[in-house]
């Protein structure tokens, strides 16, 4: 989810762009255990076709490579990213994130399951919007290969809180956003599933989000349902706050 939020910002950042864009920002949950992490994003924007001169331009097609860090204190993460949009609304996606975890979840048999060392996703992506006065609906698909540092023991997947097995195994998430823009406003209802190909070990939540934009920074709570074959059913509030200091030249 924390991802795929960091989209809707864009709904309502565009200022002045620049072939380069910068962002970042704290964000964190409450299930299945209290944490948090900070994170930023540089990327190159690059017009393929059209222009993006106004934030109501659509037709236009975007080339964007970019790189991102993330850390929590006990996990880091790197990632490298292309984007293809052939037109605003509709992009492709595919990227490298390595991740190095220095921490036993207290969610998770780490006794039993692979906690520690460093991990490597690779993934390819589709992502699509839809907007008429003021409503979005958002869809995503991503197809990831997750490698972990032991090929014996099943892989923990901490951020979905869910297993796979040993050594490499594929996983599909499906992500589902309807929402209202208002001028700095956005509400909306997430719907996530994120599931292992190998283990069937799966994530389901359902969230609401409310978010508000004062100058280039947007304000985000989310709260609802989470729950894995890991993690029981519970309640997950879910915060972010997203500064752009540079801002992108993507529609979402």
């Amino acid at each position: 989810m924390i991802y795929f939020l960091l989209l809707l910002s864009t709904f309502t950042a565009f200022s002045n762009s620049t072939k380069f864009d910068l962002s970042g920002g704290i964000q964190g949950r409450t299930l299945p255990s209290l944490g948090a992490e900070i994170y930023a994003e540089s990327g190159y924007n690059f017009v393929a076709w059209g222009k993006k001169e106004t934030p109501k331009d659509v037709l236009y097609g975007l080339i964007r490579p970019s790189f991102a860090v993330s850390s929590s204190g006990v996990i880091n993460s790197i990632k490298g990213e292309i984007e293809f949009f052939p037109i605003s609304f509709i992009g492709f996606a595919a990227g490298r994130q390595i991740m190095h975890s220095n921490y036993e979840f207290p969610f998770l048999d780490c006794d039993r399951v692979t906690c520690r060392g460093e991990y490597v996703r690779n993934y390819v992506e589709s992502k699509m919007v839809l907007g008429h006065k003021g409503w979005i609906l958002l869809g995503n698909y991503k197809v990831d290969t997750l490698q972990s540092p032991n090929g014996s023991h099943p892989m923990a997947d901490w951020r979905n809180v869910i297993i796979g097995s040993p050594g490499k195994e594929m996983q599909i998430e499906k992500k589902l956003l309807v929402g209202k823009l208002f001028s700095n406003k956005m509400i909306g209802v997430l719907i996530e599933n994120v599931q292992f190909q190998d283990s069937h070990e799966r994530k389901e939540s359902f969230v609401a989000v409310y978010q508000i934009r004062k100058n280039n920074t947007n304000y985000m709570i989310g709260a609802g349902g989470f729950h894995t074959d890991q993690q029981p059913m519970g309640f997950q509030v879910y915060f972010r706050i997203h500064h752009v200091a540079l801002p992108s030249l993507k529609l979402f």
